[in-house]
């Protein structure tokens, strides 16, 4: 975990935190895939995995057991999870380049979603829950209303390879992309216009993520934490991590960003 500054300065390294060693508490132990995704449900009790075995499951981090049955409805294997912002669904891509929804007892909602024709990596809700991003191996984001389906902006051609990554702006206006092709893009999420053109040279953008006031955008690539202006693009402060970089999360409260590798 990296504490944040209080005044970044441009392109400034931080060295990192000495690390603490850390026992597991649980190992949760079952899926027969690798597990790209997971999300905590609002109870802060039970967490949800995706796998590409084509399961989710829900688990119990008290004791570390599973909760009832893995919850299966074909469309191969799952790669990207993201909770609604009221707790109650989960949405799933899929690697057949669908889009489904589960409430988090495990139900899943009728309608799945096509359009995309490649896997679908990233996920994103607007803040309100009102609708729901997604980005593919095929390039394209396409937004969607969240509870009929239909596309509402988009296709959005992003010209970044693959979307591996998706974040809306706390307002709601703003969704960034961060793609393979080494770039992140900002665009608005009304019109799909690009508001702030690719900023390059990055290493595939695994993770994006909004600071509270949505003035700052930070990112996952390569071997660095990157913070930038989130209406300019300039980058702002750069984080040096021993590792390449898989994930990177802003802490709601107490300016912390932590990074995993």
């Amino acid at each position: 975990m990296s504490q944040l500054p209080a005044n970044p300065t441009p392109e400034g390294t931080a060295s990192p935190m000495q690390s603490k060693m850390l026992t597991a508490k649980h190992k949760f132990g079952g899926h027969e895939g690798r597990i790209y995704s997971f999300v905590f449900l609002h109870d802060n009790v039970h967490v949800v995995s995706g796998s590409l075995d084509d399961t989710m499951r829900k688990w119990d981090c008290e004791t570390g057991r599973l909760i009832g049955e893995p919850w299966k409805a074909g469309g191969r294997g799952i790669l990207g999870l993201a909770l609604s912002p009221d707790g109650k669904t989960v949405a799933c891509g899929r690697v057949d380049g669908s889009v489904q929804r589960w409430d988090t007892d495990g139900n899943m909602i009728e309608s799945i979603w096509t359009g995309h024709s490649g896997w679908v990596w990233s996920l994103s809700w607007s803040p309100r829950g009102g609708h729901i991003a997604s980005g593919s191996n095929d390039g394209i984001i396409l937004i969607r209303e969240a509870e009929s389906g239909k596309v509402e902006v988009g296709p959005i051609k992003t010209n970044q390879d693959w979307v591996q990554s998706l974040a809306y702006s706390p307002l709601g206006d703003r969704i960034a992309s961060g793609g393979r092709n080494c770039t992140i893009c900002i665009w608005d999420s009304n019109t799909g216009n690009l508001l702030v053109s690719p900023i390059k040279d990055l290493g595939c953008v695994e993770s994006v993520v909004w600071s509270l006031d949505g003035s700052k955008l930070y990112s996952a690539s390569d071997r660095f934490a990157r913070a930038f202006d989130s209406v300019s693009g300039t980058l702002l402060h750069r984080f040096d991590h021993d590792y390449f970089l898989a994930s990177v999360a802003l802490s709601p409260k107490h300016n912390v960003l932590a990074c995993v590798g």
